[in-house]
């Protein structure tokens, strides 16, 4: 127990005297806001658009599909016998099926495809945001976007135009 009170003693103490010998710089950001200018973002977004109406217009075909033969069964069923009426709601059932799942594997394929194109683009801006914490002397750099700060200082800097800087953005 005294060896462990010594280690958190000592500690404290390099941490107080690394302290004492240089000013404890800390920086605060919203990256989604850096994000969202990024040039690179705009090609992603019109890229992800056209993927979504390909999907919509396949989705949209499948369910007039749907639709027609619903209508067709519905006009027709009172002729059938009571088999084919069983198969034809079969059919109709399974079709349906098809149109749910097609919906929820696009919507998959969709979010994995952002996932994919976006990854080059947060990994820039992590590293533009690294940059800037090496080379301003930061202790740390919060994120503003996903944490609501209890006391922001007016000494906290906003490094976002030193990392648009790094991006080349204006």
């Amino acid at each position: 127990m005294n060896k462990l009170y010594a280690i958190v003693t000592l500690i404290l103490l390099n941490v107080v005297g690394v302290a004492g010998q240089q000013p404890m710089k800390f920086g605060h950001i919203n990256s989604t806001e850096i994000l969202s200018v990024m040039p690179e973002l705009k090609q992603v977004e019109a890229t992800l658009e056209a993927e979504y109406k390909e999907k919509e217009g396949q989705l949209m075909v499948m369910q007039e599909e749907l639709q027609a033969k619903q209508t067709e069964y519905q006009q027709t069923a009172s002729a059938m016998t009571p088999q084919e009426r069983a198969q034809k709601e079969q059919e109709l059932g399974e079709m349906g099926q098809k149109v749910q799942n097609y919906y929820m594997l696009a919507q998959q394929q969709i979010q994995a495809k952002e996932n994919e194109l976006k990854a080059p683009i947060m990994q820039k801006l992590q590293a533009a945001i690294q940059e800037v914490g090496a080379e301003g002397g930061f202790l740390y750099i919060f994120e503003l976007a996903t944490r609501v700060p209890i006391y922001n200082s007016e000494k906290s800097i906003d490094v976002a135009p030193m990392v648009k800087a790094k991006l080349g953005i204006q």
